[in-house]
């Protein structure tokens, strides 16, 4: 499939909704901004949302609205990825994405995203510009939905994080990240990344996506 490379399909064990996770590889004309992508979230850009007010305690953080020329043609190509392989069955001609939120993120040691999930939106993803070494950052992992079972010290991570000690699920499917690697999947999955034990080169950049229901003539009833 044009742009499309390395296609690995994942399954979640929940019959009821049928979830499906996808990762591609970036071709060329995507992977050669990743290093620009890089500096842009080194920059310490502001696109609105300081670092306090996310789920997250992260070293970096660009704010929700990281749209640029630079990220531009890669959100072009996750719109392709979402359309023309994600949705290639269910519905690759209907479904207009609209993407609502994109925001840029580094991981150092001590950074950790605790479990959510983004509904209202449909579908959410992540790219990596850059990772150090796959088998030394932590992986992105998409979980059972936290019941305070699982408790992880988070006694070393930023402030506004250290309360949620049990906001961890049951890892459901565990993905090591790489350089170039695009990760789709329902925006109503719960992820998380644990806490970074050392600092590792982990660079993202992750969306949410809606459907543009303004410019879609189709109407469900």
């Amino acid at each position: 499939m044009d742009g499309i490379y390395n296609p690995q399909w994942y399954t979640l064990p929940d019959v009821s909704t049928n979830t499906h996770v996808l990762t591609v590889d970036a071709p060329e004309d995507v992977s050669c901004l990743n290093e620009e992508l890089c500096n842009l979230i080194d920059s310490d850009i502001d696109t609105g949302g300081n670092k306090q007010t996310i789920n997250a305690g992260l070293s970096k953080f660009t704010g929700w609205k990281f749209f640029n020329e630079t990220t531009d043609h890669l959100l072009s190509w996750v719109a392709h990825a979402i359309t023309k392989c994600y949705l290639e069955v269910a519905m690759p001609d209907t479904f207009l994405p609209v993407m609502t939120q994109v925001w840029g993120m580094k991981y150092e040691k001590n950074d950790a995203t605790p479990a959510h999930g983004h509904a209202p939106s449909i579908f959410s993803w992540t790219y990596y510009p850059y990772i150090e070494d796959p088998e030394r950052v932590q992986p992105l992992e998409l979980c059972r939905v936290p019941d305070g079972s699982i408790e992880i010290d988070v006694s070393l991570c930023a402030e506004h994080v250290q309360d949620k000690t049990k906001q961890w699920g049951e890892p459901l499917l565990s993905i090591p990240p790489h350089t170039g690697q695009l990760v789709i999947f329902p925006s109503y999955v719960n992820h998380q990344v644990k806490p970074v034990k050392e600092t590792v080169g982990r660079y993202c950049i992750a969306g949410n996506v809606a459907h543009d229901f303004d410019a879609s003539t189709m109407v469900n009833v």
